[in-house]
């Protein structure tokens, strides 16, 4: 017996799709708590990022001018960083939303998920 016995793929097919099934059975719980952690601990991660940036580029401007740049360079790294995990942050309840909206109510036209209940 080969790999691509017909019996082989059939089984293969079948098992691929009971998991997508499962899988989507469960999204709207797991994509639910995904966006609850996101709220959580991103703006918390970001004014972190925003302390250590502010830190780092006051400290680079006492030291020499290699260590300088670095710093600054670093500084200005983090502080992007933070910015884009504001971003984040503010927009996951949107972009969550949009993506059950499409994968669960593609199937399902007249479902659709409400942005508070999904991301409280």
């Amino acid at each position: 017996m080969t790999w691509y016995d017909p019996l082989k793929r059939m089984v293969a097919v079948f098992l691929v799709v009971m998991l997508a099934n499962l899988a989507f059975a469960q999204m709207a719980a797991s994509l639910s708590l995904i966006c609850s952690n996101i709220k959580g601990v991103v703006p918390i991660v970001a004014l972190l990022l925003f302390i250590l940036a502010g830190a780092i580029y006051a400290i680079g401007q006492v030291l020499g001018s290699e260590t300088r740049a670095r710093a600054t360079v670093w500084a200005t790294a983090m502080l992007v960083g933070g910015i884009i995990g504001l971003i984040i942050a503010a927009s996951a309840q949107f972009f969550l939303t949009t993506f059950i909206n499409f994968s669960i109510g593609g199937a399902n036209p007249g479902v659709v998920v409400d942005a508070n209940a999904l991301c409280p």
